[in-house]
């Protein structure tokens, strides 16, 4: 038979060690440091000798997945102290079944428990039966304070208040509602800007950490975190915890217009193909304006492999491979076709009239978006922390204090306050361009001498002048934006022959 609790043997030492736990959900629990100094007091009036101590910050009873908690249970067989000194039952968890394992497994080590703010009897049957209450009591009380939380959590939301939900560009006043935070709000616009106006998400990415800004929890930005503000609701009013949905449940900080506008492009880009590991996908930029003439579908981006490995991309008809090829339309080469477009917004560019439209639309968007002070005034203060952190760091540095980490800090400020004033120098240009006559003369040069290899000017030009483009099998017809300027039609008799010539040899795998 095994071992019984009054069969329990003391390791024969004055050794002792300590846990303490901390519980976020409660305000009123003694701290971590009043636990440390109680249990000193209670070592040395017992006379035992604290030898080691573990400490859970923040971490909740109910489970045993402490680190700390852990590490104590892995670590008690080697120590073998006499003695673990608690300040509360409670502290070792609030499950029952987990404790009733742990206590079995410190006492199996011959160690005792010791509860500075409890009296159970050491001995006898009563010992037992008033730990069993004790636990049963702490375990009544978690899932009490438990159900309050939830209870109260769900009160807050369903009054669209602050549930401890950082959102960047809100904070909670003090009726915890959410307002508009005026330092970081206009940082949380220009992504949305910059994004639906095409820039892609890793440039905004580096523009906003090189500048020093950060997300709603003081971390750099990253891919997630941008797609996480670009797709959240909340920024267009509607409330969001759990559950719990409130339309208008907050301020709005951008336009639904803006907001769809976004949603659309995201949509788009999920229809790029995407390659093997061989190298990055190519942007089928294209996609989301190009339908195919025969059955009407969006036409999509797709890759195929020769039996000589040789890679190739095409823009597809989805239906041309469903249901026995039932549309007619083969796949036509992303190159060939989206020269063939180019080449058509090339010449629209080439009538002075479209081109002066252009530039003067384009000079009204850079006034909408960048004649707004907040997002210069919000890089102005993260210059001025940056300057206070290096003059800090300077005078830690004049007082001794220098180190191969203090070298690096003082690197990294350096190229945070020169990143942090060229974007402060680019905006004031900008805004300075689009206040005379000289920046409508400015940008028609500039669309006069468009670069389509620049992601960014070749989506603007496309979305300016083309509504949609129709693929039928021997024909391209654009159809633009403005009724004056009609159709534009473009053989496709070239684009035919090559696919005839390669597309027997082409495995297309990526449909």
């Amino acid at each position: 038979m095994g071992k019984s609790k009054f069969d329990f043997r003391q390791n024969d030492n004055n050794l002792a060690i300590a846990y303490y736990r901390f519980s976020s959900h409660s305000q009123n629990e003694t701290s971590i440091e009043q636990q440390q100094e109680q249990a000193k007091i209670y070592a040395e009036k017992h006379g035992l000798q604290i030898v080691k101590e573990y400490a859970d910050k923040a971490m909740t009873g109910t489970n045993d997945n402490r680190p700390q908690y852990q590490l104590m249970l892995s670590e008690i067989n080697s120590i073998k102290p006499a003695a673990l000194i608690i300040w509360k039952t409670d502290r070792l968890g609030r499950d029952r079944f987990n404790l009733a394992i742990a206590k079995k497994q410190i006492r199996d080590a011959g160690c005792q428990i010791h509860y500075v703010a409890e009296v159970i009897p050491e001995n006898g049957a009563e010992s037992s039966f008033v730990e069993a209450i004790i636990e049963a009591q702490a375990e009544f009380y978690s899932k009490q304070l438990s159900q309050n939380v939830k209870r109260g959590m769900l009160h807050s939301a369903n009054n669209a208040l602050y549930c401890g939900v950082k959102v960047l560009g809100y904070v909670p006043d003090e009726s915890k509602h959410y307002i508009i935070d005026e330092a970081t709000a206009p940082i949380v616009r220009r992504i949305f800007d910059d994004y639906a106006n095409g820039k892609p998400l890793a440039e905004i990415r580096d523009k906003l950490n090189n500048q020093g800004l950060t997300s709603a929890l003081g971390k750099a930005f990253t891919l997630n975190s941008l797609r996480w503000i670009l797709k959240n609701r909340s920024y267009i009013g509607e409330y969001h915890y759990s559950d719990v949905t409130i339309p208008n449940g907050m301020p709005a900080l951008v336009s639904e217009e803006l907001f769809d506008k976004v949603q659309e492009r995201f949509s788009l880009n999920s229809h790029k193909a995407k390659t093997p590991s061989d190298g990055e996908a190519p942007r089928y930029w294209l996609t989301g304006k190009l339908f195919c003439g025969e059955c009407g579908s969006s036409m999509h981006g797709t890759a195929g492999t020769s039996k000589h490995g040789r890679r190739y991309y095409y823009y597809n008809c989805p239906n041309h491979y469903k249901n026995g090829h039932r549309c007619r339309l083969k796949p036509l080469p992303k190159d060939k076709l989206e020269a063939l477009v180019v080449w058509v917004l090339d010449d629209f560019l080439r009538n002075d009239e479209n081109l002066a439209s252009l530039a003067v639309d384009t000079a009204d968007y850079y006034e909408k978006y960048y004649a707004d002070d907040s997002y210069i005034n919000t890089l102005q203060e993260r210059l001025k922390k940056t300057e206070t952190a290096l003059k800090n760091l300077v005078k830690a540095i004049e007082m001794g204090i220098f180190s191969k980490t203090t070298q690096e800090r003082l690197q990294e400020l350096e190229e945070q306050k020169q990143a942090v004033t060229e974007a402060i120098e680019a905006e004031r240009v900008k805004r300075l361009a689009m206040r005379d006559d000289h920046s409508v003369k400015h940008f028609f040069e500039l669309y006069r001498q468009a670069d389509f290899k620049d992601p960014v000017t070749r989506d603007y030009i496309l979305d300016y002048f083309v509504k949609k483009i129709v693929v039928y099998s021997d024909k391209l017809v654009i159809c633009c934006q403005y009724d004056n300027m009609g159709e534009v039609s473009v053989e496709l008799d070239e684009i035919t022959e090559a696919v005839d010539r390669v597309l027997d040899e082409v495995d297309l795998g990526d449909q």
